[in-house]
């Protein structure tokens, strides 16, 4: 069988990375793509609200409109604590295979990151979390017969979460392996789902080059051991063995859209360090109790027991009248959340106070110096209205904060308002690789492609509709990169 647009997503895969290895002839499929194809740069928000990239790519709407940024924990609005997103809170309405499904074309979906199952018979045949990178869900498929004869036939990917294996060499050989396992037992399930019909849409995300990136970046930076050094290359070589499969498997009339959603390097920290300033300027409940635990004290405390403090800074958001700001887990970038009131349950801060808060809390952020240096940490702080206008949605931080990343692991800063802070870059975690805002999009068999110079992640979703001839919905932030081809709407 075929599939006349088949998209595929590289999760977390480092596009220099794959650009580099294509031109030096390690990935022959992807070379293919980039000398038959267009390739083109995405904007995204990795640099402001990193959580987003997904929802954004497969709804083309902002995270400024939907203000869903953060699906492990985030703040809403009315709420005094952080939260999980329900999946009833995610609309499935909004994901273009949705809408694509609706308007007729018979549409198949294999494991999107942070999406949920639309249970509805005239949706899309989909199958959620089987062996994604994060599960917040859990497995779940349409129709509910789906993800019990997939695991029949390739059973459960080996790794379910790639942050519960240990840190020693031992374990992540152990991991190395249970990835690529997975990464094998992917490229055949999704040639089966791909060959059990002919497909107007098929939707697959490789989700291997995520965790194996998160856990073996250490060993391929510093080149030892050799086997571990040479982890994340093999699982990008078996990745594109896997999408050189799936491309000859839907046919030599299919428009091929490959995805490269962020990026993977070295870990580089900063965000961490916005609790400890904010309590030090006196913005937080308690923060001058706190002040009278000596800081050896309170840093043994983070040594030994991080998951508990973390918790505890959490879940102590807005409770108390006297918190006047928050930091929010933003994860590459750090959040700020005022205590507002009329929006906030304790509210403290007054309307019309917010912004000259707000820009002092920048002030002092863009002063944070590296210890011993001049050089500042922060490379960029925004309001959420210079980000996406005054109408953007209630539940979105007020303040977003980006960290330079040329000065290796930023675990310390000081600033004449704060002293000098440290703290731990994710403490108690086996994570030696963080995320890098690089998105690249290839497109090959559409005759004529010719992208334009700037795109965003937000234009994925409207290009697949329009080369499906799907009646655009009329909310899209995005655009079309590319035109209906003769014949996309060909079920029926």
């Amino acid at each position: 069988m075929s599939a006349r647009v088949l998209v595929v997503g590289l999760d977390a895969a480092e596009a220099t990375l794959l650009t580099q290895w294509a031109d030096d002839g390690m990935l022959t499929t992807l070379a293919a793509l980039r000398s038959e194809g267009a390739e083109l740069p995405l904007s995204s928000p990795m640099e402001t609200l990193p959580g987003a990239i997904w929802p954004e790519l497969q709804t083309g709407r902002s995270v400024g409109r939907v203000g869903q940024y953060y699906h492990p924990w985030q703040l809403h609005t009315g709420e005094a604590n952080v939260r999980p997103l329900a999946p009833g809170e995610l609309d499935g309405e909004l994901y273009y295979w949705t809408a694509a499904a609706r308007a007729g074309r018979r549409t198949c979906v294999v494991d999107q990151p942070q999406s949920v199952v639309v249970h509805d018979g005239d949706g899309a045949v989909q199958l959620a979390e089987w062996g994604t990178h994060d599960r917040n869900f859990g497995a779940d498929s349409q129709p509910a017969a789906l993800l019990d004869q997939v695991r029949a036939a390739h059973g459960d990917h080996p790794v379910v979460r790639c942050d519960s294996y240990g840190s020693s060499v031992e374990e992540r050989r152990r991991l190395l392996a249970d990835v690529e396992r997975g990464l094998a037992a992917r490229s055949d399930l999704l040639c089966a789902l791909l060959g059990r019909e002919g497909w107007d849409l098929f939707v697959a995300t490789f989700t291997e080059s995520h965790c194996g990136g998160h856990h073996l970046w250490e060993y391929f930076a510093r080149g030892a051991p050799a086997d571990l050094a040479g982890g994340i290359p093999a699982l990008y070589r078996g990745i594109d063995t896997a999408l050189g499969r799936l491309i000859a498997a839907a046919g030599p009339d299919c428009v091929t859209l490959v995805v490269a959603s962020h990026g993977m390097g070295p870990n580089v920290g900063g965000p961490q360090l916005v609790r400890e300033v904010l309590l030090r300027l006196g913005l937080v409940s308690g923060s001058r109790a706190r002040r009278m635990v000596p800081p050896a004290l309170r840093a043994w405390l983070r040594r030994r027991a991080p998951a508990v403090t973390d918790t505890l800074s959490r879940a102590t958001g807005l409770n108390s009248p006297r918190t006047r700001a928050v930091a929010l887990d933003n994860n590459r970038c750090a959040a700020l959340r005022l205590n507002l009131e009329g929006r906030e349950p304790h509210g403290s801060v007054r309307p019309a106070d917010a912004p000259a808060l707000l820009g002092r809390i920048a002030d002092e952020l863009r002063a944070l110096r590296l210890p011993g240096t001049r050089e500042p940490i922060v490379a960029d702080v925004r309001t959420a209205e210079e980000l996406f206008g005054p109408d953007h949605h209630p539940d979105l931080p007020d303040l977003v904060v980006s960290f330079r990343t040329d000065l290796g692991l930023i675990e310390a800063c000081e600033s004449p308002s704060v002293g000098r802070v440290h703290a731990p870059f994710n403490p108690g975690s086996t994570r030696t690789g963080d995320h890098t805002p690089v998105s690249r999009l290839w497109v090959t068999g559409h005759a004529g492609a010719h992208l334009p110079e700037q795109a965003s992640v937000l234009d994925l979703a409207p290009t697949v509709l329009s080369l499906l001839d799907v009646d655009l919905p009329p909310d899209l932030d995005g655009r079309p990169l590319l035109g209906a081809r003769r014949g996309a709407g060909r079920t029926g």
